[in-house]
């Protein structure tokens, strides 16, 4: 439950990060194949799917800790949630780098 909450803590910290154009957590070859403008472009493309994982994240851990849910609904509507931010992230990457992985 800790866990979930941490990491969903240093999610938002890493969407904030992206918001204001920080380069701290991307990697060099990125920073290199890209211009200033698309690099501008491709960090705001990460601020809501890191917004909505840390959300979700943090959420679903006070749910796991309160045990609201039983174990297949909870491992379920987990699967379903992370997928969007995963989609929108993948998205991203396809749309300024033509893959979904870099």
């Amino acid at each position: 439950m800790y866990a979930q909450i941490f990491l969903g803590i240093w999610v938002l910290i890493n969407a904030v990060l992206h918001l204001m154009g920080s380069k701290v957590f991307l990697r060099k070859s990125v920073i290199s194949a890209l211009n200033k403008e698309e690099l501008a472009s491709y960090q705001r493309g990460f601020v809501l799917p890191y917004l909505l994982l840390g959300t979700i994240l943090i959420s679903m851990g006070i749910v796991e800790e309160r045990k609201l849910l039983s174990t297949p609904v909870f491992i379920g509507v987990y699967v379903i949630l992370v997928s969007i931010p995963f989609a929108l992230l993948f998205r991203n990457n396809k749309k300024h780098s033509g893959y979904y992985f870099w």
